[in-house]
This record gives C-alpha cells, structure tokens and sequence, in this order.
C-alpha cells in the first residue's frame, strides 16, 4: 500500500460515509442529559407531578416549558404550562400556548376546557372553535355544531372550511338541497374546483342521490389532471357498491399504470377481486367532517405548520380513532419534529394486516435506527422481509445500518440480497452497487469494489460521491491517475462546495506531481472543512512540496489536533521532526 494507503482504509471510509446519503442516519447520543431529557425521561415514568414540583415559581416552570416545547417534549410542556396557568389562569399568551400544546399532543379534555377559556378572553382564536365544534360533532349534536360553524371567524382558511362543515351539517339534518347550497360558495373560489366536486359527489352519494353522484364523481375523474389514489379509491368504492365492479377495477388498474408499486392500489385492486370490496371512507356525516379535517391538516403539514397540523389530524382521530392515513400523517410530523419514540408508539397502533403496514414497519425501523437501537432495528427489518420476501428495501437498509457500524462482510452480503431482488440495469439503483463497492473495498476485496464502483457509474455516470471514492482510491494505489484526474475534476464541477471531493481533487494533482495545483485545491479544501485531520495532513504535504515548510508543519500540527486514525499519528510525528525525504518539484 502507498504511504497513505493506511487513510483509504478508515480516514478515507470516514469522508465517504459522511457522504453516502444513506437511507438510515446513526444519531450520536451524548452522554450528558439537559433539562429537558430528564424531564422526558421523568415523563416516561409517570413522575410529572414530582418534576414540576421541582420548579419554585411560576416564572421557573414556565421557563422549562419553553424549553420542553422547543425540544418537542410535548406532553411533558402542556404540564408544565397548565401548572403556570394555575398562577396566571386568564392570562391570553398563556392560555393560547398551553391550549395549543394540548390540542396538538391530543389531550381532548384539557383543549375542550382551554378553548372556552381562550376564547372568552380572545374570540378570534380559530383554531379554539374548531376543537369546540368537532366536540358538538362527536356527540352529533348538530345544532351546536352549527352554532360553532357561525361563531368561528370567517377569515383566511375558514372562508373554505366553514361551507363545507355547514354543507356536511345540513346533511346530517336530513337536508341535502340546502347542503347543496351551503357549499356553493365553494366552487366561486378559485383553485378549489377539485375540492368542490369531490364534496359535492360525497354528499350526494351518502345523501341517497347515486345517479347524480355517479355523474359528478366522472366528471370529477375527467377534470382532474391527475386523480390523487384517494379521490380513486372513492370513485372506486362508489362505482363497486353500484355494481360495476368491472369500471372500479379499470380505474384501479389505471392508476397502477402510472405507479405499479403502490401497495394501497394493489390491495383495493386485490379485494375487489376477491369480491370483498372496498371499505367506504364515508359512512357518516361524522365521517365526512374528518376527511377534510384530514385534508387540511396535510396541507399545513407541508407548508411546515406542524403544530396546527397535528391539531388538524388529532381532531379527525377524534372523530375516526383507527383513521390510518391520520394517524401515519401525525406520525410523519413526529419524525419530521425528532419525536422517534412517539412516532414509533403511534405507528405501532397500526395493524399488520393494514395495506400501510409495510411502509409503516419501514418508518419504524428508520426511526429505531436514529435512537440507536441496531438489534431492534435488525429485527424489525427482518420482520418486513419476511412480510414482503419480493421487496429490496429491507436488505438496503440493513446494509447501511451494518456499514454504519463497521461490519462490512455482513453488510456486503445484505446488499448483495437487495442487488438480487431489483432490475441490475435500472438507473435508479446505482446506489447499491455503490454501497455494496464500499463494503468490499472495506474488506480489501478491491477487485469487487472496483467492479462495483464501475457499475454503479455505468448506471449513474454523473455521481460525484462515486466518482470521488474510485478516483481517490485510484490515486491511493498509484493506478489510472489521468482517469482519476478526469473523474474529481467532474466531481469539483458537481459538488465544487464538498471539502472532501475538492481534498481528493488536490490530492490527484499531489500524487501527479503538479504540487502547485494540489496547494491551490488543498487550500480550497481546508476552507470547507477545516478541522478534517486528513486534508489538514494532505495540505501540509503539498506545502512542504513546494518549499513553504514552515506551513507544512503548522498543517501537520493541525491534523493531530483533529484526531486523525491511530496509524496515522505516528507518521504525521515523524513528518513534523523529519519533513518530507524527496526534492522540490517546479510543477
């Protein structure tokens, strides 16, 4: 191996890894724990009164809310703000924060009490009619349902929601045309024709009017440029219960056409088959408010309202508690905010015999891996290929997750499972022949990582992690150096801002013999990382190369304050005493 060969083997899989981009991110755990993580921890031992018990003022235990709220914490922030308000119980800021925290973790019986309580004090408060007016719903009283619907402010989202909570509220006393009406207003807006007619349809169909229903549900299908699966699986649902088993069929069957692995199409498509048919997503008036509820919550979701949106989706599981799709879109949130255990125990409700379960068991084991729980993790993936034995997925992120930690051989063979269940010459895979390359190059198996990395740019040519890591381990091994130079030179082109791409690039040049182009990348390099102990070392190479020696042991310095691999040290010491052996190139 050449003098640096020894940076390929761990230095270098170091930079790479960082790299990889793989699917599953190890998080390090510190060893020490904030505020906030004893309170979770204290939390999870049902020892709340105890912690805030803790705090000897209102103003202390504010405070740790604060700080419990910005860590996610969010069960244990709404105790602690609902213990503040104790000292301050009309104070608006306060019953506003607190009241948001309850509705967003679901704590019904405390938002219920919040909502009245904020809105005597402040009766613009959107979101605290909403929690009131989906209360009257579940209880079906409808009349206060539309007293709420009333009393809410008729601004921003509430000019869309409220002729649809009234529409929905007519039919439930038994008044389809004056719900027909109610909505209207609806189809004036502009940008809302979709949702205009998939609520007009669903009125008409649970209000008994099919044929009418039918039309409106095609047109529905005719207008829309490109029918999300759950507007299909409606009109699906619809046109099964009318007898034509057949249309629902071909509508599915469509929608495959354009994404043929879609499990939740699959399986409607498999029930109808099986003459079981499709569960209908609106059974009740009840049932339609939670849609929307659903509808909207996603929305905020992905303009990064998370906190409405998780008051949005608790709502809609108020009213259907096995709401599967509310309950993965509260879940994505979760993860979203770094809730992964709460996300774990949320997705966990969901049963394996649910078309979600694979996609879900997948969330799991993502989530898993971020706590840093690998046998959990391990497990869990094997539990989904034995669930789905056709699928490469579980095989991929098991191999991460054993590159990850070192444990290369394993991790090959996993990948080499997930390589035989994909088509080896789609381009979308080149990822795993890139892994699986790391992995053999790991275990000195050059030869296969070789061919790896070479297959994964005959798939994907225009990848710079690939074209950084066989070009950089070209130059490691003193070979194909004008192949290497072309490959990082493109690398720098597509990542010019990666400090370890633009090391290797410079490196090239160093082991070329052109030290004055290495200065100049090498320089560039430790300006986009400057604490890597291997750039620090490889600039301070290329500056003894060109005479400026005083740098270079100022460089080598700074590489052994950065920590570099234990073999390394010694040689970067004898470098510092000793210099480099060899004369000045003038290249």
């Amino acid at each position: 191996m050449p003098r640096h060969g020894s940076m390929l083997v761990k230095g270098n899989f170091r930079r790479f890894l960082t790299l990889a981009g793989t699917a599953l991110v190890l998080s390090a755990c510190s060893a020490s724990q904030s505020e906030s993580d004893i309170t979770a921890n204290t939390a999870a031992k049902g020892e709340n009164v105890p912690l805030i018990s803790q705090y000897s003022s209102p103003s202390g235990t504010y405070l740790a809310g604060l700080v419990a709220g910005h860590n996610r914490d969010y069960s244990i922030a709404t105790d602690l703000m609902l213990h503040t308000l104790e000292a301050s119980p009309e104070d608006p800021r306060l019953l506003a924060r607190s009241f948001l925290l309850a509705a967003s973790v679901g704590r019904d019986k405390e938002s219920i009490d919040l909502s009245s309580r904020l809105l005597a004090v402040s009766p613009d408060q959107a979101l605290a009619h909403l929690v009131l007016l989906i209360d009257a719903v579940k209880r079906e009283d409808w009349d206060e349902a539309q007293i709420r619907i009333d009393a809410a402010p008729k601004v921003g989202i509430n000019t869309v929601l409220q002729p649809m909570f009234s529409a929905w509220t007519d039919l439930a006393k038994d008044d389809l045309n004056k719900a027909l009406s109610n909505l209207e207003s609806l189809s004036k807006k502009e940008g809302f024709k979709t949702l205009y007619g998939i609520q007009i349809a669903l009125l008409k169909d649970l209000g008994g009017r099919p044929e009418d229903a039918r039309n409106d549900y095609l047109a529905l299908l005719s207008t829309a440029k490109q029918p999300t699966l759950r507007q299909v699986n409606i009109v699906a649902d619809f046109l099964n219960r009318q007898g034509d088993t057949e249309a629902a069929q071909g509508l599915l069957e469509t929608y495959l056409n354009g994404d043929p692995e879609n499990a939740i199409a699959t399986h409607s498509l498999q029930k109808l088959a099986s003459g079981e048919g499709l569960d209908r997503v609106i059974n009740t008036p009840g049932d339609a408010f939670a849609e929307i509820l659903f509808g909207f919550a996603s929305l905020h979701a992905q303009e990064k309202a998370y906190d409405t949106g998780l008051v949005y989706a608790n709502q809609a599981l108020k009213l259907r508690p096995e709401y599967e799709e509310a309950k993965i879109l509260v879940g994505e949130i979760m993860q979203t905010q770094g809730r992964s255990r709460d996300a774990i125990e949320l997705y966990k409700t969901i049963s394996l015999e649910s078309p979600y379960a694979w996609t879900v068991g997948l969330r799991i084991a993502d989530e898993l891996d971020a706590l840093g729980l690998e046998a959990e993790t391990l497990e869990t993936l094997k539990q989904l290929s034995s669930l789905r034995p056709e699928r490469f997925e579980p095989y991929l992120r098991r191999g991460n997750l054993l590159r990850a930690s070192e444990k290369y051989t394993a991790s090959a063979l996993a990948y080499q499972q997930a390589i035989e269940r994909i088509d080896e010459e789609n381009p979308r895979y080149w990822s795993l022949y890139y892994f699986r390359g790391i992995a053999y190059e790991r275990t000195k198996k050059w030869p296969k990582a070789e061919a790896d990395f070479l297959k994964a740019l005959d798939l994907s040519p225009d990848q710079p992690h690939v074209l950084n890591y066989l070009a950089y381990s070209w130059v490691e091994q003193q070979k194909n150096l004008p192949e290497a130079e072309e490959m990082l030179i493109k690398a720098v082109e597509l990542r010019p801002e990666d400090g370890y791409v633009v090391d290797s690039l410079g490196w090239v040049y160093y082991q070329l013999g052109k030290y004055k182009s290495a200065v100049d990348y090498l320089e560039r390099a430790i300006e986009l990382k400057a604490e890597d102990p291997v750039i620090n070392d490889h600039l301070g190479d290329a500056y003894w190369r060109v005479g400026r020696r005083h740098e270079a042991r100022f460089q080598w310095r700074r590489a052994l304050s950065f920590d570099p691999e234990e073999e390394q040290v010694e040689l970067i010491k004898i470098k510092i005493d000793k210099g480099i052996s060899s004369s000045v190139s003038d290249s």
